[in-house]
């Protein structure tokens, strides 16, 4: 599907608008809204199974190397993290990936600081990284590479990614209100 902002609007309607994944970002919405802070660890540790389920992270599969507590911990001992997540800092989610132990937390850490970002302080500072984007994205992206991609993951090398999706929506004169975001549904719900 060619990258058009008519495409992206239409795509994201279609997520908005589906019986499951529609009531799923409400839930995200409501639970974010009411609870913005990063200030409690059961707040926090809340807000990662929410994530978790709606998002299809399987944190659970690390069970035996990550606990909620200790991902809870990770960012509940984040200095300034609702200042720096209020002004879109991307290293939050490298901090966040790599800081509960031997398992990289990319792909969930991307969605969390991409939800708070979103539905509690509405900007668009950050992109989802995940399977489906990393299938996905090269198909729209010259010379860009799966492998490239796992490059960027596996060094947490968040600025990067998020740069490689602002230049893309830049080249394609994508400037939506939150594109980004957008642009997640596009690629997720036209390549699920």
């Amino acid at each position: 599907m060619p990258i058009t902002a008519e495409n992206i609007e239409e795509q994201h309607r279609l997520v908005e608008e589906s019986a499951n994944y529609g009531k799923e970002g409400l839930i995200i919405r409501e639970v974010l809204n009411a609870y913005p802070n990063h200030d409690d660890l059961n707040t926090i540790a809340m807000k990662i199974a929410v994530i978790d389920v709606t998002n299809s992270t399987h944190l659970s599969q690390y069970k035996s190397q990550l606990s909620l507590y200790d991902l809870a911990k990770v960012i509940l001992d984040i200095p300034a993290f609702d200042v720096r997540l209020a002004a879109g800092d991307p290293e939050l989610v490298n901090i966040i990936a790599k800081n509960v132990g031997a398992i990289n937390m990319f792909s969930f850490a991307s969605k969390y600081c991409t939800y708070h970002n979103v539905e509690v302080y509405h900007r668009d500072d950050y992109s989802i990284f995940d399977g489906i984007v990393k299938e996905s994205l090269p198909n729209y992206v010259d010379g860009l590479s799966k492998h490239k991609l796992d490059v960027w993951r596996s060094e947490y090398n968040y600025v990067a990614f998020n740069e490689c999706i602002g230049g893309l929506l830049d080249e394609y004169n994508i400037h939506i209100p939150f594109r980004r975001r957008k642009f997640d549904h596009f690629l997720w719900y036209a390549n699920r």
